[in-house]
């Protein structure tokens, strides 16, 4: 390369073919100064471009949601989540960094509203193996798919009904500690193992410190061709609740989920053409038995632009809180870039009180860098 460089300086700076071995030793001098240059200011850690840390700073992210929302019914309700008005959904500040090169950190700040405010996770990752990898801290459990995101990027504007109602607002999101490890297989498969703390007030929150919950989750992925990919999951989770006497078999919570999703990208328009099928059901079993089910499909139809269309359905099938509810969605998007996003949203909700009509609009945004989502 050093004398690639220096021939081209010969051709590009004069017309004398011959040069004194003075002239020669200076630019031989000042190329060894250049390289010197570039080396020492090179990182150890790749761009924040990328989501990671520079040399001494961690990536840093600003991520703000706000939202206008219309709804036909029970705005008189304060505690309503749905109601008519205009509101900051969500403010969230992430920071991410290789600590050393064991540890990598990524912490999560969460603002709901003006006030109240939250970490919504804390993690400290580790790679043991080529296969193996540790995981501590707060965490959204990958209980199926869409337990793993945050709320900036959500399929659609808000959760599912059936992940509303079994796993609550802010999902399964628990302290613990857990490992995952790559299968030695031909396509991709991992599977995870968590001890949490058990927190979930819908779910868990069993009256002794160890009452603890546990997680495993077995997810696979297959290339079916260039443009598409079929990704199969299952997870359970079990614990103790706070629903029952401590002594009663009852207080034992059953978690059970499975999620399909197909991704269709056409060869060379990857930019411009997108399908995503995904469907998921979450099945809670105690003495009160919950149960449902989400089906979504995405299609980008433009560089831009994005249609969506959702079904989810919730169920409590027997005793005497016996409820079934449903609700379908209708999504366009203006997807300017990765940074920034406009939605609009259409809901019809099906419930035994009284059926809901909501809109909703969405302005999302991020400043800095950001690790990337979830495939």
């Amino acid at each position: 390369m050093k004398v690639f460089t220096i021939l081209l300086l010969i051709f590009f700076c004069g017309s004398s073919n011959v040069w004194s071995s003075s002239k020669y030793e200076k630019l031989e001098e000042r190329i060894r100064v250049l390289e010197k240059r570039k080396t020492d200011s090179k990182p150890n850690i790749s761009s924040t471009a990328t989501g990671l840390s520079n040399r001494f700073n961690p990536a840093l992210s600003v991520n703000g949601l706000f939202l206008g929302t219309y709804n036909d019914e029970g705005n008189y309700d304060s505690s309503k989540e749905v109601r008519t008005g205009v509101k900051i959904q969500e403010l969230e500040i992430r920071m991410a960094a290789y600590v050393d090169t064991f540890l990598r950190a990524d912490i999560t700040l969460a603002f709901e509203g003006t006030s109240n405010f939250e970490v919504e996770e804390a993690i400290a990752e580790a790679l043991l193996s080529k296969n193996l990898s540790f995981r501590a801290g707060k965490f959204l459990t990958p209980f199926g798919k869409h337990n793993q995101l945050h709320t900036h990027a959500y399929p659609f504007i808000d959760l599912p009904v059936v992940s509303e109602e079994i796993l609550g607002e802010e999902g399964l999101n628990e302290i613990g500690v857990g490992a995952s490890y790559f299968l030695p297989t031909n396509w991709f498969s991992e599977i995870t193992f968590q001890v949490l703390e058990g927190a979930n007030t819908n779910q868990f929150n069993g009256p002794a410190g160890s009452d603890f919950a546990y997680l495993i989750r077995q997810n696979n992925l297959w290339d079916l061709n260039e443009e598409t990919t079929m990704e199969l999951g299952a997870s359970y989770v079990t614990g103790k609740n706070s629903l029952s006497p401590p002594s009663s078999f009852d207080n034992k919570t059953q978690l059970l989920g499975a999620d399909l999703t197909f991704k269709w990208k056409p060869t060379g328009r990857e930019a411009y053409k997108t399908w995503i099928w995904q469907t998921e059901f979450i099945g809670s079993f105690r003495e009160q038995t919950q149960e449902g089910w989400y089906t979504s499909l995405q299609h980008q139809f433009a560089k831009t632009w994005w249609v969506q269309g959702r079904y989810s359905g919730y169920t409590i099938p027997n005793g005497i809180n016996k409820e079934d509810k449903n609700q379908w969605s209708a999504l366009l998007a203006w997807v300017p870039s990765e940074f920034s996003a406009v939605r609009l949203q259409y809901n019809h909700l099906n419930q035994a009180t009284a059926d809901e009509n909501q809109v909703l609009l969405q302005l999302n945004f991020t400043l800095g860098s950001h690790p990337a989502h979830k495939y």
